[in-house]
């Protein structure tokens, strides 16, 4: 059922308004903004809502570099493929790829430089720096799946492109991981493939990558324990650029391979930039401001650039995914991932149902196939792991809240209500408190307030999908324990 909800009709012309193309909204965007103090925002280049956010990893793994990435510090261990932005804890960092000359050693260090952070561009869907250490400009675009890599290198006879499969964020531990070797006919290795598990805030973590370079490696060397690759180079002219092409997938090796063949198979750099410049456009155009200061335009359309950082995509372009129970399963819909609930149910969820509708059935689907997977709806969810973080059901708002505004993407209402119904019924996280006593008592349950309030606002929206969806009985009995507080 789709009700044309346009209660908020004023916000939703404005969006409308600014065709794309009309004007470069990404000029407003300062994507640095917030990587001072505790902002923790992702610092790279990605296109909105991607499951790739290439760009540089820091080698502090301390709470403000959460995001990989801190104004203070210009250290570079390398480019990661996944990022976090945003958020309290650190994760991902998944397959680190940093050029080199000369001998370089394993570990966090081994193989770091300094960013010259004076010549850094950073833009929607761009980044590029100089690496002080090897003289080398790094610069990088991507599509929603696969990361793009333009390295100039300095005259060299040892260049090197390391392939780091150890190195995450902050929490994030490698498990297990390894390489597989592609030869051309001449048995020259030109593309690698591989995975990294890994166990951090997402418990149980899978990523699979393909990766092609545009020169083949005079040899390649696997070092520290399997976890370390280095496509040696050789020699390199002066300013002499390679390009490096690395496919992430949550499935299979041969999922990334198909991502990379869908989304990106040659090698036009500048052409990969201006589609992903396009893509910011076409979203950050959905909304004009008008304004004489300058600030303030950059301000606004900056945080609507971090509001489409997350969530993410994460299944591959056949539609496959993996579940949040560890099963590979096909979708007949975009699964998405880095669900920050307790942070978005407020403001960043009701506003994609106003300025993203084509979006929304694919956040029902989601949110109702995690609830089938593990028993309840998401509360924040990471790549197919549930965490658990924060407090109360803010799944269940923002699923309300969908479904409210008539996004039900064809699910049977039956089904809507039951998915909430199961999510509140469950006896973890003090739900068992809340249901013995009424309330949540403090003196058996840390942070009873807050959850106790969460959980009241949760059970309120409950009420009111309910409502919406002509459940009076279920209605009544959540109306009234939204009173708990």
């Amino acid at each position: 059922m789709r009700k044309p909800l346009l209660l908020l009709s004023a916000l939703a012309l404005a969006a409308c308004s600014a065709f794309p193309g009309q004007e470069d909204y990404s000029l407003y965007v300062n994507p640095k903004i917030g990587t001072g103090g505790h902002g923790h925002v992702f610092v790279g280049a990605n296109v909105p809502f991607g499951l790739v956010q290439v760009g540089p990893t820091s080698i502090p793994e301390e709470w403000d570099w959460c995001s990989g990435y801190h104004d203070s510090d210009s250290t570079v261990i390398g480019f990661s493929h996944t990022h976090l932005s945003g958020t309290g804890i650190g994760d991902l960092f998944d397959v680190t790829v940093m050029p080199v000359t000369g001998a370089v050693e394993t570990g966090r260090e081994g193989a770091c430089s300094y960013a010259l952070r004076s010549l850094e561009v950073a833009e929607p869907g761009y980044y590029s720096v100089p690496l002080e250490r090897y003289q080398i400009v790094a610069e990088m675009t991507a599509t929603a799946r696969v990361g793009l890599h333009r390295y100039t290198f300095p005259a060299s006879e040892d260049a090197t492109v390391v392939f780091d499969l150890e190195n995450g964020g902050c929490w994030d531990k490698a498990t297990d991981a390894g390489f597989e070797l592609i030869r051309n006919e001449e048995g020259q290795v030109t593309a690698l493939s591989g995975y990294r598990y890994s166990t951090g805030w997402a418990r149980n973590q899978k990523v699979f990558f393909w990766a092609e370079l545009s020169r083949p490696a005079q040899a390649f060397d696997v070092e520290g324990d399997g976890k370390y690759g280095y496509y040696r180079l050789g020699h390199t002219d002066a300013a002499e650029k390679v390009l490096v092409k690395v496919a992430l997938s949550p499935v299979s090796v041969e999922g990334a391979r198909a991502n990379m063949q869908a989304e990106l198979p040659g090698w036009d750099f500048e052409a990969t930039r201006k589609e992903a410049r396009k893509a910011w456009n076409q979203e950050l155009g959905k909304v004009k401001v008008t304004s004489a200061d300058a600030d303030r335009k950059t301000i606004f359309y900056t945080a609507f650039y971090h509001t489409m950082i997350a969530p993410s995509v994460f299944n591959d372009v056949n539609g496959d995914y993996r579940g949040s129970d560890d099963t590979v399963r096909h979708g007949d819909f975009q699964n998405y991932t880095t669900w920050s609930l307790w942070d978005t149910y407020r403001a960043a969820m009701p506003l994609a149902t106003i300025l993203h509708p084509e979006k929304i059935d694919d956040f029902v689907k989601t949110f109702y196939h995690i609830y089938k997977e593990q028993g309840d709806l998401p509360v924040w969810h990471l790549m197919g792991n549930e965490t658990d973080c924060m407090v109360g059901n803010p799944g269940t708002i923002a699923f309300a809240d969908f479904i409210v505004k008539g996004f039900d993407a064809g699910i049977p209402a039956d089904d809507l209500i039951k998915a909430m119904v199961d999510t509140d019924e469950r006896d973890d996280r003090g739900l068992d408190l809340l249901h013995k006593y009424g309330f949540i008592p403090a003196d058996l349950y840390r942070e009873a307030v807050g959850n106790d309030l969460e959980y009241a606002i949760a059970d309120g929206a409950l009420a009111n999908a309910a409502a919406f969806l002509g459940y009076p009985e279920v209605e009544a009995k959540y109306r009234e324990q939204s009173h708990s507080y």
